[in-house]
């Protein structure tokens, strides 16, 4: 039914072969040491080169985590802009949405633990780039469930912009929730009341 989002290389396609390769290496050893303790001699030998190489594509490691951290965000967006495109049912759109960013918050919790815990200030332009791709993904929905109402399958009364806004909101705190539980969280469960609270409501 649904495209898994299984692996850390996903993020890193589509960008150049070597600096692809950088960030998949930063990716294991932020995760692995947080960003504090990591070196950048423990990513180059990790990305089987030298640290003059690093530093060709990256001017230091707060950049390095920072691009890093943009990318897994485009990636994101990749995906999301993938189901707008696949789905054409209000119902398919959201299980998949759920489904597919659920599982990609557990395949990210290692970074995202360190985004959320230990990293260092974000650079004002990137921070700006941040509400850009925020921006982007909350119009992204807003352009599927105006459509979606356009088919009928919304109602007349309900904003596309409120809407998306809660839907993504939703699934960004469910997103936190993998962040410090993990495994403790039957992920089709979580999908299938997840879909059923967006579609249906709270009440009987």
């Amino acid at each position: 039914m649904m495209n898994k989002v299984t692996e850390v290389m996903v993020v890193f396609q589509n960008i150049g072969e070597k600096r692809g390769q950088i960030l998949k290496a930063a990716a294991k050893i932020f995760a692995e040491e947080g960003y504090y303790k990591a070196k950048i001699a423990d990513i180059a030998n990790a990305a089987g080169m030298g640290k003059g190489t690093i530093y060709e594509y990256f001017s230091s490691k707060k950049e390095l985590f920072q691009q890093l951290l943009v990318q897994i965000f485009n990636s994101y967006l990749d995906m999301l802009g993938k189901i707008v495109k696949e789905e054409p049912t209000l119902g398919d759109f959201i299980e998949r949405l759920c489904s597919e960013s659920f599982e990609y918050f557990q395949n990210q919790r290692e970074i995202a633990s360190i985004f959320l815990h230990d990293h260092p200030s974000i650079d004002a332009s990137t921070k700006q780039l941040f509400i850009s791709l925020h921006n982007e993904r909350l119009q992204c929905v807003i352009d599927y469930l105006e459509k979606a109402k356009q088919k009928g399958e919304m109602r007349d009364d309900i904003s596309p912009w409120l809407a998306s806004a809660l839907l993504t909101g939703f699934i960004e705190t469910i997103g936190h929730i993998f962040f410090y539980r993990g495994g403790e969280v039957n992920l089709g469960e979580t999908v299938k009341q997840a879909k059923d609270i967006i579609l249906n409501g709270l009440s009987n």
